[in-house]
């Protein structure tokens, strides 16, 4: 695999669903240098957002797709698998009902360590965030501010995709 784009053209093969939203986002970034984690990012709201829709139908084939190019892909393309999808996809979902568990089933036997590396690092941040004096969620609860209040005002809805990309919510 020579690189994100032909990474993503993996990818969208596998779920052809997920074409004109990064048809979409290439538009967005056309004459620009490509932000693949944020690409990344897109493909994981896409994730989340379709299993809350009840449309799982490519999940087998998307991520039998990520299980066949993890092996082989660069270090650079794993880092973009591992933290700009599985990162994001846990992040997501945990401000979801459904938290990012779910996906545990579609993944492979190498999805499923990366996926598991990413989680426990994220508990360690979190940990290692509490020991300093501040909370694992970050958003200045240290201060005083109730991050899950604040999300829940955000109204923009391009915003909250942001927030909730880059936010994990803590576990109950």
């Amino acid at each position: 695999m020579s690189g994100p784009k032909e990474l993503f053209e993996t990818l969208i093969a596998a779920d052809p669903d997920f074409q004109p939203r990064y048809q979409e986002f290439l538009s967005d970034w056309q004459g620009q240098e490509i932000p693949w984690y944020l690409a990344m990012g897109e493909l994981a709201h896409y994730i989340v957002e379709a299993y809350e829709q009840g449309k799982t139908h490519q999940y087998q084939d998307l991520f039998s797709a990520i299980e066949l190019v993890l092996p082989s892909a660069d270090s650079g393309l794993q880092n973009l698998i591992c933290v700009g999808l599985f990162e994001d996809t846990q992040n997501i979902a945990s401000h979801r009902s459904f938290g990012a568990s779910v996906f545990r089933s579609w993944l492979g036997p190498r999805s499923l360590i990366a996926w598991d590396e990413v989680d426990r690092g994220m508990q360690q941040v979190a940990a290692w965030a509490s020991e300093q004096g501040r909370d694992g969620d970050s958003f200045g609860e240290r201060a005083g501010l109730d991050a899950e209040s604040a999300l829940a005002q955000v109204e923009n809805p391009e915003l909250r995709r942001i927030i909730e990309q880059i936010y994990r919510k803590k576990g109950p």
